[in-house]
């Protein structure tokens, strides 16, 4: 959901429900039901009928939260509502989006101080506006304490750039190209689990440009996520992400990429398993394997231990 261009990585379903709690708290009683529909919340209005009405009338959209009721036809933002369920009804929003900043969008972060690599890495972008430009890469690079979490290292966050938009409350992954040039930004809220990418757009294998400038291995471990791609590396593994299952111009990447071997790490889980037999039949020019673990003891490679991992055996 996308507020005044903030990206809050909550479910608009999720913030009422902390919203709905903590009136509840201040003895506010408005918006005791909250329905989950497919584009809309609906909650009763809280605009007439003191807010009492039997049932829900107002929709409140899951893209950027605007409210409308169907019954007054007040339409409203989500700071609006919230200032007005508070008593701030002519602020304007101004304590409601305070409210929402305070509760899904703030915690300190330190700057990252960049440290010596023996990878050379040539963070120069192209004068193109198709990449992304150093000036904004620059303006991620903050240190975020759930990195260090995720079992991230300092020399990990340097050689991927990895970094913290303050605003949105997300981690950030720059998103190369082979040769070097920063595509678009994935985030991954502190918060939740689930990554975001801009809209419409293809998916490089996530570390072939940084294998390429580091040195080609002699194995290549394929993970679903970037988290689990960057353990590998903390682990002393070499791997690369898809972001996914995989797609043909993936395949193709990976095909063209100068590497002998490769060991599928997918999840444990049904759509990870079944993706298995499609990755080893569009890269059958190479040799493949596969990781197998007990999905009871972790459910991907960022949730196992160094140990457990080091002693994975794979399988043709």
């Amino acid at each position: 959901m996308i507020i005044n261009d903030v990206v809050f990585n909550y479910s608009l379903y999720d913030i009422l429900i902390e919203l709905q709690s903590q009136l509840r708290i201040n003895g506010i009683q408005l918006l005791q039901t909250i329905r989950d529909t497919s584009k809309d919340i609906m909650v009763q209005c809280p605009y007439h009928s003191n807010g009492q009405e039997r049932k829900p009338s107002a929709g409140i959209r899951k893209d950027d939260g605007v409210l409308h009721c169907f019954a007054c036809g007040e339409v409203r933002s989500l700071p609006e509502v919230i200032s007005h369920c508070f008593g701030y009804e002519e602020d304007m929003g101004k304590y409601g989006w305070k409210w929402l900043l305070k509760n899904f969008a703030t915690i300190s972060v330190e700057d990252r101080k960049g440290l010596p690599l023996d990878l050379s890495r040539d963070r120069t972008v192209k004068e193109d506006p198709e990449y992304v430009t150093e000036e904004e890469l620059d303006s991620y690079r903050y240190v975020h304490p759930y990195m260090y979490k995720r079992k991230l290292t300092d020399e990990i966050i340097e050689r991927f750039d990895i970094g913290y938009d303050k605003n949105t409350e997300c981690i950030t992954f720059p998103i190369h190209d082979i040769n070097g040039n920063c595509l678009y930004i994935a985030r991954r809220s502190v918060h939740t689990k689930f990554f975001s990418y801009p809209k419409d757009v293809k998916k490089p294998v996530y570390g072939l440009y940084q294998l390429k400038e580091y040195g080609i291995p002699d194995e290549i471990i394929i993970c679903e996520s970037m988290l689990d791609a960057l353990t590998c590396w903390v682990y002393g593994k070499y791997a690369v992400a898809l972001n996914g299952l995989g797609t043909d111009d993936q395949f193709e990447e990976l095909r063209k990429f100068p590497c002998r071997k490769y060991i599928i790490a997918t999840d444990m889980d049904k759509r990870g398993l079944n993706a298995r037999p499609i990755i080893k039949q569009a890269l059958r020019n190479k040799l493949v394997s596969e990781y197998f673990w007990d999905p009871n003891i972790a459910k991907d490679i960022n949730d196992m231990s160094q140990e457990y991992f080091l002693n994975l055996d794979d399988h043709f």
